[in-house]
């Protein structure tokens, strides 16, 4: 994931930008990622990994919804 996706990953998960990816699993983890921020801000590195590990089991995913991110 590169920075600038990275930055915006970072905005959907403080609820300051909107994504809703057509896989079920990612709008999952993106909304498990954004009540975990939201109870504790400090664990933003955390949440990222965990994406990053998604995105590597599914790199078609990672491939589609980046891209869709990076045009956000």
């Amino acid at each position: 994931m590169d920075e600038i996706v990275q930055e915006k990953v970072k905005k959907i998960f403080k609820g300051e930008l909107k994504y809703k990816s057509s896989n079920l699993a990612f709008n999952m983890l993106i909304t498990k990622n954004q009540k975990k921020i939201a109870s504790d801000p400090g664990c933003m590195g955390e949440c990222l990994k965990e994406m990053e590990e998604f995105l590597t089991k599914y790199p078609i995913v990672a491939k589609v919804d980046l891209a869709n991110i990076a045009m956000l």
